[in-house]
């Protein structure tokens, strides 16, 4: 079982990424996915728009991820992968979450093997300069984390923005793949999907 954190702030796509994405995963990959979400509050919209695209979702609420829900976070992990023994496990987690927290939790988990994590961020091109100055800290404990760095909703900004938001993500520690993509306008899914799939 693979695992795959897509992290990003509220506001970013995360869903809408995921949606338009999980079929070209499944098809690619030829693998059965499962999606966690955790939802900051006491009702989980995302989960129920995710359950209307046909998508097995085990729902967390009422905390973070990767802080209060941490416990519940790997009981549920270890739920999802007995009951359905899944190829791909994808998180969803709250906006404000540090997905390296989340890979350190798994250090309790105990279930079925995980063989390869992967973190994902997920970062919205058009709010990124209000982001970087009200969430700069988060923003680059978030990028430094990941293995793939996705700008979405690159149809909203011309070429020279998304250069010097490429260059900013860049010196906040990104080390890992770039993808600029559009998940509403569908550009550069596959190359976003081929970064999720491939090996680290």
């Amino acid at each position: 079982m693979d695992l795959i954190v897509m992290a990003g702030f509220l506001g970013s796509g995360k869903t809408t990424m995921i949606l338009s994405t999980i079929s070209r995963l499944i098809e690619s990959a030829s693998k059965k996915v499962v999606v966690i979400v955790n939802d900051f509050g006491k009702i989980g919209i995302d989960g129920k728009v995710m359950e209307k695209y046909g998508l097995k979702v085990q729902e967390l609420a009422s905390g973070c991820i990767c802080c209060t829900l941490g416990p519940d976070f790997i009981s549920t992990l270890k739920t999802v992968a007995t009951n359905f023994s899944p190829d791909l496990v994808l998180v969803e987690p709250t906006g404000i979450a540090d997905p390296q927290a989340i890979l350190n939790s798994l250090e309790y988990y105990n279930g079925p093997t995980v063989s390869r994590t992967k973190v994902a961020v997920i970062v919205d091109s058009v709010r990124f300069s209000i982001i970087a100055r009200a969430l700069e800290r988060p923003l680059r404990a978030q990028v430094k984390a990941a293995d793939v760095v996705i700008l979405n909703k690159i149809d909203a900004i011309d070429q020279g923005e998304l250069r010097k938001i490429e260059k900013a993500v860049r010196e906040m520690g990104a080390d890992g793949s770039i993808v600029a993509a559009s998940a509403t306008e569908g550009t550069n899914l596959d190359r976003v999907v081929e970064a999720l799939v491939s090996r680290c």
